[in-house]
C-alpha cells in the first residue's frame, strides 16, 4: 500500500479520482493522494479503522493531513464515523460533488481540460503547489524556476494560439 500511496503522491502528471459510492479507508487514503477527486452525491467516505483496533499509518495518513488539515484529519480517524459527499467537500477530501450518473463524465471532462493544456505547465504547478506547503524558504532557483516556461515549445506555441484565436496545440517541449 505504502508503495501505491508513493506511487501516486510522485506521479508528475495530474491525477483525477472518479469516486462512485463508497470511498472508506484504503478507497480514502488512495484518493486523497490525487490531485482532484469527483464523486456522486450519494458517495460516502470515513475511516472506521479505529472499530478493528487498527491504525493509519504515517504514509497513509499523508493525503488526509494534506486535504483536510491535523484537525479534520483526528475527527476522521478518532471518530470512526461514515459521512457524506457535502461533508466531504466541506471537509475539503473531495473537489467537486455532481449527480450520481454523471461521476464519469466529470470526471474525464475534466481530465480532458487537463490533458488540452499544455503538459510542462501541469506538471510544474502539481510540483509548485506541492512545494510551496513545505515550510522551508524557496531557493533562489526554486523561484527562477517558475520563469522556465518562457523558454518552451509550448509557450511559443500556446502565445501564438492566443494571438491567432485558435486552439494550441502542446507538445510538451
Amino acid at each position: 500500500m505504502h508503495r501505491t500511496l508513493n506511487a501516486l503522491c510522485e506521479c508528475r502528471h495530474p491525477i483525477v479520482a472518479m469516486i462512485h459510492g463508497i470511498c472508506v479507508g484504503g478507497g480514502l487514503e488512495i484518493a486523497a493522494m490525487c490531485d482532484l477527486r469527483i464523486c456522486g452525491e450519494s458517495s460516502r467516505f470515513g475511516v472506521p479503522i479505529k472499530n478493528l483496533g487498527l491504525v493509519m499509518a504515517h504514509a497513509e495518513m499523508e493525503g488526509l493531513v494534506r486535504l483536510a488539515g491535523p484537525a479534520v484529519a483526528l475527527e476522521i480517524l478518532l471518530e470512526g464515523r461514515i459521512f457524506d459527499a457535502r461533508e466531504a467537500l466541506a471537509k475539503g477530501l473531495v473537489t467537486r460533488v455532481v449527480a450520481d450518473g454523471e461521476v464519469t463524465s466529470h470526471a474525464y471532462e475534466t481530465a480532458r481540460r487537463i490533458a488540452d493544456g499544455a503538459p510542462l505547465v501541469a506538471r510544474w504547478h502539481k510540483r509548485f503547489v506541492r512545494r510551496v506547503m513545505d515550510p522551508a524558504p524557496l531557493t533562489d532557483e526554486e523561484r527562477d524556476e517558475g520563469f522556465a516556461c518562457f523558454g518552451t515549445e509550448d509557450f511559443r506555441s500556446g502565445y501564438q494560439a492566443f494571438l491567432d484565436k485558435v486552439k494550441p496545440q502542446f507538445k510538451g517541449r
